[in-house]
């Protein structure tokens, strides 16, 4: 009988040493997938984003090759659903309960309410720190490779103290803790990694890092914080200009004034997100390479070969894709509201107060929140498409020296995850 190794006969091609490629074939049809899971999550009011992620994921896992073979997502929308659930139920909801009864018993004004928001606060940077980690675990358990399983074997709580405590040391070192925090985090996740009963090394630290961080700090406070200080100017000078008498509380804008106000601040955003890109690519850039050059798996070696120009790159043309996709769906489902809107005013249903004496400057407020909702909302819609973009460029740019004995690898026990990502799915802060 053949013994079997990571799915495969023992001796079926299999040397004692292999060399590993990575190389990248472009998934197909995720312009439609992603236009598709956007029209189902509206219909479905959320629920399909779970079942649409694994489909995205699916597709995005299969398109990396090793040696010219996928990987392989085997996760569901079902686990992901379920676990987010749970989280709702364990955490969100008993939350948002305590947080109710501590406002009524304690007062709105207490400073024992304050006391207990902000260690309320504390709480839920500590469950980021936990979701990101166990969000990395079920992804990496849920990967294959010629049936040999990834997976992460270390404690989340402790992953989740360490980006606790070291995040609140950012403010206090004004950000110059940065290089040296990711470098710690990345440590620990690393050296938690497997590939079967492989397990990865991390051997570097943070001083190299040091140097594109200087800039990138230097320049972001600079020039970012200068083009705010004159949008904001400029929108306190609109509103000063359009407010009402001076005894007059409400301070209300006239309608006219509101779609220039709106546009000040999407451009203001806008622009802030080009500058940040621009000057992020050369810090961003610097680490990748880092954190793949001091990163070893067995005989294995990884090398990075992105640079600040490929970065910034796919980052401006991923923007430019979400927000142009943003434009176009906020300009249909706009044109879609039109014609419910005209269909429920046959029905005497007047949501907006079109038919009512509502004053102007309350309506143009009306319009201007549901503009907003609906073109944050859209932001979304073609993620899936960057998401692929981004990851195509680091695969692509991402080699490996060295020999693995892939003889030696076993296909690695199964762990019992059954929840998916709860917490990422419920903090939403894990896009992939």
């Amino acid at each position: 009988m053949d013994d079997y190794v990571g799915g495969q006969p023992y001796g079926s091609g299999l040397q004692s040493r292999d060399a590993v490629k990575v190389s990248w074939l472009k998934p197909i049809g995720l312009l439609w997938l992603s236009i598709y899971n956007f029209i189902m999550r509206i219909l479905t009011l959320g629920i399909h984003h779970f079942w649409g992620k694994t489909e995205v994921r699916k597709r995005i896992w299969s398109s990396v090759r090793l040696n010219g073979e996928p990987l392989e997502y085997t996760g569901t929308g079902r686990e992901l659903f379920t676990g987010f659930l749970i989280v709702f139920a364990a955490v969100l909801l008993p939350t948002m309960l305590l947080t109710l009864a501590a406002v009524m018993l304690l007062g709105v004004d207490s400073v024992w309410l304050k006391v207990f928001q902000g260690a309320l606060y504390a709480f839920f940077l500590f469950l980021t720190g936990a979701a990101i980690y166990r969000a990395q675990r079920y992804r990496l358990n849920r990967t294959r490779w010629r049936g040999i399983r990834a997976g992460l074997s270390g404690s989340s709580l402790r992953y989740a103290w360490t980006y606790f405590w070291t995040l609140l040391l950012l403010p206090v070192t004004f950000g110059w803790i940065a290089p040296w925090r990711s470098t710690l985090l990345q440590r620990i996740i690393t050296q938690d990694m497997r590939f079967g009963d492989k397990h990865f090394r991390f051997s570097g630290g943070s001083g190299p890092l040091y140097k594109s961080f200087a800039v990138f700090w230097l320049l972001n406070v600079v020039v970012i914080g200068g083009v705010l200080a004159i949008i904001g100017k400029a929108i306190v000078g609109s509103m000063n200009a359009f407010q009402a008498d001076e005894g007059d509380l409400r301070q209300q804008l006239p309608p006219d004034a509101i779609p220039g106000l709106l546009a000040a601040i999407y451009g203001g955003l806008f622009v802030a997100g080009l500058i940040y890109m621009v000057l992020s690519v050369w810090y961003r850039a610097a680490m990748i390479r880092h954190f793949a050059r001091y990163t070893h798996i067995d005989g294995l070696d990884f090398k990075s070969n992105v640079t600040a120009r490929g970065l910034l790159g796919i980052a401006i043309t991923n923007y430019l894709l979400l927000f142009v996709g943003a434009l176009l769906a906020s300009v249909v489902l706009g044109g879609i509201g039109m014609v419910v809107l005209g269909g429920l005013s046959g029905f005497g249903i007047d949501p907006l107060g079109l038919a009512q004496n509502v004053e102007p400057q309350a309506l143009a407020g009306r319009i201007g929140i549901l503009v907003t909702f609906v073109f944050l909302f859209a932001l979304g819609m073609l993620l899936p498409l960057t998401q692929a973009r981004t990851s195509g460029y680091l695969v692509r740019n991402l080699a490996l020296s060295g020999t693995i004995d892939l003889a030696t690898v076993a296909a690695g026990a199964p762990e019992d995850i059954r929840r998916g990502e709860g917490l990422a799915q419920a903090f939403d802060i894990d896009a992939l």
